[in-house]
């Protein structure tokens, strides 16, 4: 099975007058914030699949830029066939912290 990984980045709030970073500067970020969380997770779980259904983890990334704050927060939802195959998808991912 294949690995799939999802990404949803947006902003939220009111842009800045004197804001860090400009649309196409955030976008820059966006896009290479994907290739590397990306990256990073077909490393890790390339060859990682459920023994009992054979099945790889689904992953999608979400990203919220604040232009308030200027403050990007980042979440990882992680979807698998199972739980026991879910505890060591999370062991995997804390190997990576």
């Amino acid at each position: 099975m294949c690995l799939t990984i999802g990404f949803d980045f947006h902003t939220q709030g009111e842009e800045q007058p004197d804001a860090f970073l400009d649309e196409f500067e955030l976008q820059q970020m966006f896009d290479s914030t994907r290739r590397s969380l990306g990256s990073a997770l077909e490393r890790s779980f390339h060859d990682v699949v459920c023994g009992e259904h054979d099945r790889a983890p689904g992953f999608t990334v979400t990203g919220v830029y604040d232009r308030g704050t200027e403050v990007m927060d980042i979440q990882y939802h992680v979807d698998t066939c199972c739980q026991s195959f879910l505890l060591r998808v999370m062991q995997v991912l804390n190997k990576r912290a």
